[in-house]
């Protein structure tokens, strides 16, 4: 004869555990809807920065250019330097 076993078990059907799966996915919704909010939140940050990088690369673009045409110049004449004379006491 085997003694009585005095500790007691639980056991969870498969009914229970679909039924915390479910709780689980109703009360973990409302996070998905914060992510997915945040997640389209960046994607239009990021479509803004990628324009405004286009518009600044145009810009140097632009800039570059500029300088090389101003390099390509030749040089005009030099200025003229006028000393003024020494004074009598020197």
């Amino acid at each position: 004869m085997t003694p009585p076993d005095n500790s007691t078990k639980a056991s969870l059907g498969c009914g229970s555990l679909i039924l915390i799966a479910i709780i689980v996915l109703i009360f973990s919704n409302g996070k998905n809807d914060e992510v997915e909010k945040q997640l389209r939140d960046t994607r239009s940050e990021l479509k803004e920065l990628k324009a405004e990088v286009v518009t600044q690369s145009a810009t140097l673009s632009r800039i570059e250019d500029e300088l090389k045409k101003a390099n390509s110049k030749p040089p005009g004449p030099k200025p003229r330097v006028i000393v003024p004379p020494k004074s009598p006491s020197e």
